[in-house]
């Protein structure tokens, strides 16, 4: 589904009609307004060869990727496309990294953030593949992979920083009934599975998570005749349920599951049946609306039409299924949202009856700092300046922030001032502030203020900001704030953004140690942040082939066999410090912990 442009897209496979199994390598376009079926019988740029066991993913602005399949003469391709329905042009991207081997009937998604796809599992030479790896659409860079489960024919979607998997085969070609599911930020396999009946005290809809633990769902969600399409939309997944090759043993159903709440909900039964006479094949949403794709069936004649004919547009809202938005996926519209009108009341000076203060942002230049205006005070204590005011309301925060009720019931000497001071700079708190009114952090805070603001969450025990923070952070690193978001991470003990942040300024050693972030470390946390890289990590300057200096930061030792360079142990002494302190400033520096190189 392309949903900018309201299309479905539909390219390769193979031809059952006349028995031939041509491989396909068209692109059909089928508007959802219309329903006209469009052949691109010319398409411009690098056409891909017929395929099938292919993903498409729409990525963004009518791009569509398209990655594996096996071809005419059996193999297993791992090529890349991309392909702009607007232009109706194809392209094949320079990628970087090593390429995952070939594969098809695996399992694509794209991260909530749109800007990393990941790819799992699939069939390869009677082998069914176990991994998962991702591609960085930024820099089309291809990470290493993962363990992780051994499926195909499978679908796979990406919420809460986790890949989720259903339904697929497994080596013994067994339908699995459970979810699995690969944590992104620990590498962690977890999965839920539906027993059969009540076993071992498990609840009365019989489904038990690996751990032990149990909620209610429908047991062997995926062991039911009949065959299963899945739209994932938001937070939710959609099973539709349609009869399998036996018609006349199969029931029909439409069910969701929600990933936060790990459950199950039977939206539609046997007596709603909307499937009968057609064959489905595949199925595409587009907001509230699902469109399954599939054939007319003959049964009289015992024949089915292999043509795809016919369309049948199913409006979820209908059927109490509206998309439920993920932590980063558009919101309802601020109008129509509670938390939206709760946060008009932040910063009211009129309504509030409480006031926060903090540290002025520009406190680390004094110099810059504007003149107080009446409501600024000075700490008199610390002759440390006092910010603006902030203004809020003492009921709000006791019912969102358990610091705050902490300190009122205790009628602290804050409470009888209605003034408090948070020594954190100003636009940190602020950003606290407004997330205990309106449950998100607002879009014009900046990463290095939201990894500020990861601190707090861990200082004030705010789980939902820490997994916001969390999300946030992520999709922002930067030569310019990756020292920040290091120090951050290893002050709130998240170990695993901590190591994602010192690998990126590892890989942008000579940029990072020139910036001010870097330079605003203690000294004590540039030795540590150096002390990341293991034992084995290098410094290495290139030189080209005419003896200058090179200013890749990817300069690589063995690249044109003409590098070489001065390398920094990993000790991380004073010395080494003020040695690549006084490297050139058109010198980049990479230190690789894994290669050496």
């Amino acid at each position: 589904m392309c949903p900018e442009d309201r299309k479905i897209f539909i390219f390769g496979g193979f031809d059952f009609t006349m028995s031939t199994d041509e491989l396909f390598n068209s692109v059909m376009l089928i508007d959802t307004k219309t329903y006209k079926a469009t052949l691109i019988k010319e398409p411009a740029g690098t056409v891909p060869s017929g395929r099938h066991g292919h993903t498409a993913t729409y990525w963004k602005e009518g791009k569509l990727i398209i990655f594996g399949g096996e071809n005419e003469r059996g193999v297993f391709l791992n090529e890349l496309y991309v392909f702009d329905i607007r232009t109706q042009t194809w392209s094949s991207p320079t990628t970087y990294g090593r390429k995952p081997v070939g594969r098809s009937r695996h399992a694509a998604c794209l991260s909530e953030c749109r800007k990393r796809l990941y790819f799992c599992g699939g069939f390869r030479q009677h082998t069914v593949m176990s991994d998962i790896f991702c591609l960085d659409l930024e820099t089309m860079t291809w990470s290493d992979s993962r363990q992780f489960v051994a499926r195909y024919d499978h679908v796979a979607t990406v919420h809460n920083e986790k890949v989720w998997i259903f339904g697929g085969l497994t080596q013994e070609m067994d339908r699995p009934s459970e979810v699995i599911w690969f944590d992104l930020r620990t590498s962690a396999v977890a999965s839920l599975r539906f027993d059969d009946g009540l076993n071992n005290g498990d609840d009365e809809d019989g489904l038990r998570i690996g751990n032990g633990r149990s909620r209610r769902g429908t047991p062997n969600q995926d062991k039911r005749a009949g065959t299963h399409f899945y739209a994932f939309c938001g937070s939710t997944v959609i099973d539709f349920m349609t009869h399998g090759p036996a018609i006349h043993n199969t029931e029909t159903s439409i069910t969701s599951f929600d990933l936060t709440e790990l459950r199950w909900r039977t939206l539609a039964d046997s007596s709603c049946d909307i499937f009968s006479g057609n064959s489905w094949a595949y199925v595409a949403l587009s907001g509230a609306t699902a469109f399954l794709l599939g054939s007319a069936l003959y049964p009289e004649y015992g024949i089915e039409n292999e043509v795809i004919c016919r369309i049948l547009p199913i409006d979820l809202k209908y059927y109490g299924a509206a998309p439920k938005p993920s932590l980063q996926s558009p919101t309802v519209p601020p109008a129509e949202s509670l938390n939206a009108d709760i946060s008009t009341l932040f910063d009211d000076r009129e309504t509030s009856d409480f006031v926060i203060t903090a540290i002025p942002d520009d406190y680390d230049n004094p110099g810059s700092m504007s003149v107080p205006g009446p409501d600024t005070a000075v700490d008199t204590t610390q002759q440390i300046p006092v910010s603006d005011p902030i203004y809020v309301h003492a009921l709000i925060l006791q019912t969102r922030w358990p610091h705050f009720k902490r300190l009122s019931n205790s009628r602290m000497r804050e409470y009888h001032r209605k003034r408090m001071h948070i020594p954190e700079k100003y636009s940190t708190v602020r950003a606290l502030l407004y997330y205990l009114y309106s449950d998100t952090i607002a879009t014009t805070v900046s990463v290095v203020t939201v990894a500020k603001l990861l601190v707090l969450s861990n200082m004030y025990a705010l789980p939902r900001l820490r997994d916001l923070c969390i999300s946030r952070i992520q999709d922002g690193f930067d030569v310019a704030n990756a020292p920040t978001i290091w120090e951050c991470a290893k002050v709130a003990q998240e170990d695993v953004l901590r190591t994602s942040a010192a690998r990126f300024c590892l890989r942008h050693w000579g940029r990072v140690v020139r910036t001010k972030a870097f330079r605003a470390l203690s000294k004590g946390s540039m030795l540590e942040i150096c002390e990341e890289v293991d034992l084995e990590g290098q410094v290495v300057m290139g030189w080209d082939s005419h003896g200058r200096r090179r200013t890749d930061s990817s300069t690589n030792g063995g690249n044109d066999g003409e590098s070489s360079g001065a390398m920094l142990d990993d000790a991380a002494s004073e010395a080494d410090m003020a040695m690549v302190e006084d490297i050139d400033s058109d010198v980049e520096g990479d230190i690789d912990g894994e290669s050496g190189a």
